[in-house]
């Protein structure tokens, strides 16, 4: 009897490992894990799910999916599934992270870029706009100064054909007076096209060292079982997502 007892036991304490596992181990749905873990995730097709890394959604999907994976500091991941409620689909992401570097190659190319790149909309607006005033006064300067340059062309063309014709001193007094304002007034508008000239270059440098060198770091992103606390780059204070497989 004892040791038919024994064998009993050791008998369950050998399938009781293998019941839990096939309990465990999701026969059909979708299992979506990444690394780093915490991430968000976002199905879109027949139904909107959302969820947190790492998570199993067991409601019977079907049909065709855009599955979006995305985490603050990190690069966002997507791709199309096909899912059968009849089968299981488990999907292992390796997110990207995002850094200073990538985002200045963009804000180099287009001013805000690196910055939108970064999840920071608001800079990224301010750079754009920076940017665009900037340039758009530069070419009203760049065209007034010619403007300003023609016209002391034109006065000193006139004083030398009144010099040849012999005019009086009065008459050369006032041309050589006119021929005087035209070039301070070119150069005045040359100074402030350099200086327009010089707000572009400013606004593109301090978009790219910002971009390289104060793009948001994650560091106080956390996730415990479906809940994940993140900082935000849109709002000020966290981010906060809770979600839980169904």
């Amino acid at each position: 009897m004892l040791l038919k007892r024994i064998l009993t036991a050791t008998v369950w304490m050998l399938l009781l490992p293998v019941v839990g596992w096939a309990q465990d181990s999701p026969k059909t749905g979708l299992t979506v894990q990444s690394l780093p873990p915490g991430a968000e995730i976002i199905l879109k097709g027949g139904a909107l799910v959302t969820g947190v890394t790492p998570t199993t959604f067991r409601y019977p999907l079907i049909g065709d999916y855009e599955l979006t994976v995305k985490k603050y500091g990190y690069e966002n991941y997507k791709t199309h599934l096909v899912l059968d409620p009849a089968q299981h689909l488990q999907i292992d992401v390796e997110l990207s992270r995002k850094t200073g570097f990538k985002a200045a190659l963009r804000s180099m190319v287009l001013p805000g870029w690196g910055q939108r790149y970064s999840g920071e909309k608001t800079k990224s607006f301010v750079f754009s706009f920076l940017m665009l005033g900037s340039a758009a006064a530069y070419l009203i300067t760049d065209h007034n100064f010619d403007i300003k340059v023609s016209r002391f062309e034109q006065r000193r063309n006139e004083y030398d054909d009144a010099v040849a014709a012999g005019e009086s001193n009065a008459s050369l007094r006032a041309r050589l007076e006119a021929l005087t304002n035209a070039q301070d007034d070119a150069y005045d508008m040359e100074n402030t096209r350099l200086a327009a000239g010089g707000a572009v270059a400013a606004v593109w440098v301090f978009n790219v060292l910002d971009a390289l060198l104060f793009s948001p770091k994650d560091n106080a992103t956390f996730s415990v079982k479906g809940l994940t606390v993140a900082p935000s780059a849109e709002v000020p204070g966290i981010q906060l997502t809770l979600s839980t497989g169904f």
